[in-house]
């Protein structure tokens, strides 16, 4: 090999070390980048050019890519060191944009969970308009097939954009917003799930269903018990909801539970109402 040659080569290899060297001082390194920490079960990466497979541990997010779990799916997202995505079963996220300054992902259905730290940049989640962005804080969204977006603060300070009346939310804070941009309901996560019911007026009925109405959290699930079998609903845009739940013979002990999309619960217990479909004894008089 000729001196030259070997001046050459070693020419380039003090480039190919200064710009990776380069890469770990100033661009955080492959560490940094966003990409597919864990996955457990069916979790699909999507790619932005169409290409679909099965989601690997170490896989790079760009822009337009999407990350979907099936039923019993689970994959952990990762920025930097410490900014975390729990992306949980059924869910599906778009990346909207990897930037220097973070990531911003849409959540197109299903849940997430986040762990941001400083120093990973700042997490966006988008829903239909609607953001919160962290850039120290421990979240949760949860968006529903009607569109319905629900979040939850657990730690630190979440921005807030596209909701009406919202400009931030704090810890301990959650919020609900539909998916029509209906008024969206915050309150304290410490507060009970407002669940309210209208029970049927008649103890006794011939009828062999009656209707349980009432009002509770948009999207919500609802469930009556206690008739001949369970039945459950789910909350329109503005909480009310009404079940025709199906009577046994005899007693039925009704009670209506609540589930938000966010995890919270409420129950309400017995109604009673006895169906009765004897037919009344009737007295016949023979004279002769």
């Amino acid at each position: 090999m000729s001196r030259e040659t070997r001046a050459l080569l070693l020419v380039m290899l003090i480039f190919a070390i200064g710009a990776l060297g380069y890469r770990v001082l100033f661009d955080g390194g492959m560490a940094d980048r966003f990409h597919v920490e864990t996955v457990a079960g069916n979790v699909q990466h999507l790619h932005a050019g169409g290409e679909a497979a099965a989601a690997q541990a170490g896989d790079a997010l760009e822009e337009g890519d999407r990350i979907v779990s099936g039923d019993g799916g689970r994959a952990v997202l990762g920025l930097g060191a410490d900014t975390r995505v729990t992306v949980d079963a059924s869910t599906s996220v778009k990346v909207l944009g990897v930037v220097d300054n973070g990531v911003r992902l849409e959540l197109e259905g299903g849940r997430v969970t986040a762990t941001v730290r400083p120093g990973g940049g700042r997490l966006g989640i988008v829903s239909n308009g609607r953001e919160v962005t962290a850039e120290d804080a421990d979240f949760t969204a949860v968006r529903d097939a009607d569109g319905t977006l629900a979040v939850s603060a657990e730690r630190g300070v979440l921005a807030v954009s596209g909701i009406e009346g919202v400009s931030a939310m704090n810890a301990g804070d959650d919020i609900v917003s539909p998916g029509d941009g209906g008024s969206p309901l915050k309150a304290p996560a410490s507060e009970a799930l407002l669940l309210q019911v209208a029970w049927p007026a008649a103890g006794r009925t011939r009828e062999g269903e009656v209707l349980v109405e009432g009002t509770t959290q948009p999207g919500a699930t609802v469930t009556v018990s206690g008739g001949a079998r369970p039945v459950s609903v789910k909350a329109g845009k503005d909480g009310r909801f009404s079940a025709r739940v199906p009577l046994s013979e005899g007693r039925n002990a009704l009670s209506v539970s609540a589930n938000s999309l966010l995890g919270r619960a409420a129950q309400v217990a017995n109604a009673e109402l006895v169906r009765d479909t004897t037919a009344p004894s009737v007295g016949v008089t023979l004279e002769f």
